[in-house]
């Protein structure tokens, strides 16, 4: 059994984030799991990031610099420098609740086998909107499975073991939903687990790297092990599961055209709704599935009112 986690190093890259940094060093300088370090790694910023960091006076924040070369290059330059066990994520435009580093290091000492645990999450823009609450799968089992589509990974939830980034590290060749590779990757290598509450609000920006970021690396990966999955299958339940992994990958990665022949063999109200949103002009397409209109539908009956509170107070810190 592992021992108590006494230290975490949390590790946050950053480039050109002086709109948000402020609020998101703050969120992670007052958690109530006090013995932390926090490693900033400034991917070459040529805003004002580096003199809004310098304003902290917490000895606890260990910052450098480095020649911009992506993120995928500043999170593995960052394990290097993380000194402890556990490695805490945070992106630079997001907030975490006070308790979540403490929460988890409960959860991990209780749950030894568990490499990588994340929480749900809420999304909100600003100034200070509520848009919805996303609830991703909490078992090993179901995050495995739900990796074939999207990653139910939150980054800036997510703790995961030093060890595992040192034998894994990110691709530096994509430039978007690096994260998302990674937790392929090591699916079969680690166990996974998600908290059933909200330990992080997701800002939500239209220019974020994992809405407009290049698609065609994750894509070509996902959709090799799909179809390869699909011609093996013994059963038509089998058929049926991989011609809609098939069909979901086109949608959201590739070419929505493609994803059209996939849905209609695997029939169901879902995919024949998707089928016909692929006839929409591409600007409305996109419009749509950058809206994540299933998670807010999802969310229109839950109380928003404590979700407010506690961003409210957050980006007041």
């Amino acid at each position: 059994m592992n021992k108590a986690i006494q230290n975490i190093s949390v590790l946050l890259p950053v480039y050109n984030g002086e709109k948000y940094i402020k609020q998101s060093v703050s969120s992670v300088l007052n958690q109530t799991f006090r013995n932390i370090e926090l490693v900033i790694i400034d991917d070459g910023s040529g805003d004002n990031t580096a003199e809004l960091i310098k304003e902290f006076t917490d000895e606890r924040i260990r910052y450098f610099r480095t020649e911009h070369k992506g993120t995928p290059a500043a999170l593995n330059y960052g394990v290097k420098k993380c000194r402890y066990a556990w490695i805490a994520r945070i992106d630079a435009d997001d907030l975490i609740v006070p308790e979540r580093l403490e929460k988890q290091a409960e959860y991990l000492n209780e749950n030894p086998a568990c490499g990588v645990l994340s929480a749900w999450s809420v999304y909100f823009k600003d100034p200070a909107k509520i848009l919805f609450l996303l609830k991703e799968p909490l078992t090993h089992q179901k995050i495995y499975k739900y990796l074939d589509i999207h990653n139910p990974i939150n980054q800036s939830a997510m703790m995961i073991r030093k060890s595992i980034l040192k034998d894994f590290p990110f691709n530096e060749k994509l430039n978007s939903n690096e994260d998302y590779e990674l937790m392929y990757r090591i699916r079969d290598d680690t166990v996974f687990a998600n908290m059933p509450e909200v330990l992080v609000y997701t800002r939500f920006r239209k220019d974020s790297r994992t809405n407009t970021g290049e698609r065609t690396n994750l894509y070509d990966m996902l959709y090799r092990n799909a179809f390869r999955k699909m011609t093996d299958s013994k059963s038509k339940g089998e058929v049926f599961y991989w011609a809609t992994v098939s069909a979901w990958l086109n949608y959201f990665y590739g070419d929505r055209r493609d994803s059209r022949s996939y849905f209609r063999n695997s029939f169901s109200i879902k995919n024949i709704t998707a089928l016909l949103t692929t006839f929409l002009p591409d600007k409305y397409f996109f419009m749509f599935i950058n809206s994540r209109l299933r998670y807010r539908l999802k969310s229109i009956f839950i109380n928003k009112s404590s979700f407010k509170k506690q961003l409210n107070n957050l980006l007041k810190i």
